[in-house]
């Protein structure tokens, strides 16, 4: 059984699912957990069981009982952070963004490789019901060759905000701790991305933001193919509109958000009518994380890959701060892959 040290009770609470009786088949559970609040962390120890608390993150760290770190803590703080516990011989799992520059990306690549543990930045995306079975779908050529994709992410962050205020004072960054998710869905089905060209703008929905937080981002593939990303986080809520959402284009099929469509004139591709993944609609943040929490323990456990590793997670960091210098300078702008 894996022990997980948990810091940060916001967003990573939901990793607590692993200590409920539903989920006792899980090989993980959370022993320890670390938050600045002390009220919170009292109320969190008693409903779920953790009777190991603290108010420091070294203190965790320095735990012998704990084998993975599991960092939910604001941004600006992850690098640091995963550094420590690489360096005390602990596996991590980390929220998006990984890190917020290229020479913590490039440090924690190297303390990763130098250390041997698992890094696996939890892109809960990737275990969406829905966008798992797209990819089976599209690795077994049914829609063909991809040649273009788009995802959305559209979110009114300002009850987020209300929650977490130190998403105004830091301030979260929101192409990296935000259009990470599409960037990282559109890497995962077409591969790196060789180039983007970015627009932003500030749309004083939430005044007491201070930058850009709505985004339209272009993107090359390497494979030359393309796509793009609308990332509007700025708004008032849309009715009507879910808030994560992908299309895939091939050749001989269209993929929509759980849904499939062939081309009648290809005797292979199947039915013309658009057709409904079975048993894969979306059910949730909580169970995309189980996924994840599932997937960290087969690469702890049993040797498999992460999903999203150090390098992954660095070649997002290198998309999005691509973004901001096209957004800055207006000209397309090439990303670094090579890590």
């Amino acid at each position: 059984m894996l022990r997980i040290g948990l810091a940060g009770l916001g967003h990573g609470r939901t990793l607590l699912q692993a200590n409920s009786p539903e989920n006792q088949g899980l090989p993980l559970r959370v022993t320890a957990i670390c938050d600045a609040a002390d009220d919170l962390l009292a109320v969190v120890s008693q409903e779920h069981g953790v009777e190991e608390a603290t108010t420091e993150f070294n203190e965790l760290v320095d735990r012998d009982d704990v084998d993975i770190i599991a960092i939910y803590t604001p941004g600006p703080l992850h690098a640091q952070q995963i550094l420590t516990a690489l360096e005390a011989g602990k596996h991590v799992m980390v929220t998006k963004s990984m890190v917020y520059t290229i020479e913590e990306a490039e440090r924690v690549v190297e303390a990763v490789d130098r250390t041997g543990r698992v890094l696996l930045v939890t892109q809960s995306l990737r275990g969406r019901p829905d966008f798992m079975e797209a990819k089976r779908v599209c690795d077994a050529g049914e829609i063909g060759e991809l040649f273009m994709a788009e995802s959305h992410y559209v979110h009114d962050l300002r009850p987020v905000y209300a929650r977490s205020p130190w998403r105004f004072t830091m301030p979260q960054d929101l192409v990296l701790g935000g259009a990470c998710h599409p960037i990282d869905l559109l890497r995962w089905f077409m591969g790196d991305i060789e180039e983007v060209h970015c627009y932003g703008l500030r749309s004083g929905v939430a005044p007491e933001y201070p930058q850009e937080d709505n985004f339209v981002i272009n993107v090359r593939f390497k494979s030359g193919k393309i796509g793009r990303i609308a990332n509007f986080l700025g708004l008032v809520e849309p009715p009507g509109m879910p808030m994560n959402t992908l299309a895939l284009y091939g050749t001989k099929g269209t993929i929509v958000d759980g849904s499939k469509r062939v081309d009648p004139e290809d005797p292979t591709s199947g039915k013309a009518d658009a057709v409904e993944f079975q048993n894969s609609r979306p059910r949730g943040h909580g169970q995309e994380m189980l996924v994840m929490m599932q997937h960290m323990a087969d690469c702890v456990l049993d040797g498999a890959t992460p999903w999203v590793g150090a390098r992954e997670g660095a070649r997002v960091v290198s998309t999005g701060l691509a973004c901001w210098e096209s957004l800055r300078t207006g000209l397309p702008v090439n990303v670094r892959n090579e890590f």
